[in-house]
């Protein structure tokens, strides 16, 4: 079988992560990057047998190329995928899939019209421990959910300017926890500030609530924690979920009296605390494992498994963080207006 060609938009950071893990997966081949800055862009492919390109829309009109990734700055997301999209390239985006709602509604309209895939790198779906963490629940582990934790904090990376930790942050955790819990948020009230970052809020606590009447969510985002923390805790009426994204591990802990129903493993209990459990998960590279995914959605025609559609909702979420922060005030987010695609005005290209 031919590999599928692909081409990177952006050879920065997250383009050079790109750039080493396609090198690992057998059913496609880099075969071209583009970024306006020759010398960082030939660093990154340094000895490898890649093309490189000033001008995207000229890695665009390759025939050997058939899907594109995005790691360009969020808010050029929007028309460089439009323009990739009118190409007849499948894409891979990352997240957050745009700045504005109204430019990821655009382009989910037109990749289904297109008939391409549009995929949103939430890179964290593909970590074993969310997954291990959607299965625990979905399976009733803990019961009813009560509470779900998620801190994502640590020091200010170098590289970001265009956006705060809202947009660039928490729209991980947003995506996450209506994964694992399997509902929408439907309120947000944050606080937030900025305290180091020359521009951006860098620090935002939120409170959010799931469905009509579902379970609480508090969200800790922030560039200011000298030590990097990644990490979601779910509460229920059986017990306790936590996962650590860093080190990919999963623990159960059961409430007190509570029956078990991991007899046949191992068990750790203080005076008050219930039975503990470790999962044993496979060691797993997220990135690698999402570019697969993307790879084998495209070659196989089957669902984008994060789909355009997602990566709206979770930026909705993080605007709805970036709004009440901004403004201290609560924001539902099912009242929130809406408009058709077909209403909305073109989007404008690069020039």
């Amino acid at each position: 079988m031919t590999p599928l060609g692909i081409g990177l938009i952006g050879a920065g950071r997250m383009g050079a992560f790109h750039i080493e893990s396609w090198e690992r997966i057998e059913d496609a081949r880099l075969i071209a990057v583009a970024d306006p800055d020759e010398q960082t862009a030939r660093q990154r492919i340094a000895r490898r047998p890649i093309d490189w390109h000033a001008d995207y829309r000229h890695l665009l009109e390759r025939p050997d190329v058939d899907a594109v990734c995005i790691c360009a700055p969020s808010e050029q997301h929007a028309p460089i995928a439009l323009d990739a999209i009118a190409a007849g390239m499948h894409v891979l985006v990352e997240k957050p899939i745009a700045t504005a709602l109204e430019d990821g509604l655009r382009m989910t309209s037109a990749a289904r019209l297109a008939g391409v895939k549009l995929m949103v790198g939430h890179v964290e779906r593909f970590n074993p421990a969310v997954g291990k963490l959607a299965e625990l629940i979905a399976r009733g582990s803990i019961g009813r959910v009560f509470r779900a934790h998620a801190t994502r904090v640590g020091p200010l990376p170098a590289r970001i300017r265009d956006t705060g930790v809202a947009i660039d942050l928490a729209t991980h955790d947003l995506d996450i926890m209506q994964f694992v819990l399997g509902l929408d948020i439907t309120s947000i009230y944050a606080q937030g500030s900025r305290c180091v970052h020359p521009t951006q809020e860098d620090m935002i606590a939120c409170l959010l609530r799931f469905g009509d009447s579902g379970p609480w969510g508090l969200l800790d985002v922030n560039w200011l924690t000298p030590e990097k923390r990644r990490e979601l805790t779910v509460i229920g009426e059986g017990g306790m979920l936590s996962a650590s994204y860093l080190t990919q591990d999963v623990w159960l802990t059961e409430s007190t009296g509570t029956p078990t129903g991991w007899s046949e493993l191992a068990r750790v209990r203080g005076d008050a605390e219930g039975a503990a459990v470790r999962f044993a998960l496979g060691r797993v590279e997220p990135l690698q494992a999402e570019l697969e995914a993307f790879a084998r959605c495209v070659l196989d025609d089957t669902p984008e498994p994060v789909s355009a559609q997602e990566g709206c909702r979770a930026l909705a979420a993080a605007l709805a963080v970036r709004d009440s922060a901004a403004h201290s005030r609560p924001v539902t987010l099912l009242d929130t207006p809406m408009r058709r695609v077909d209403d909305l005005p073109p989007v404008p290209v690069a020039a």
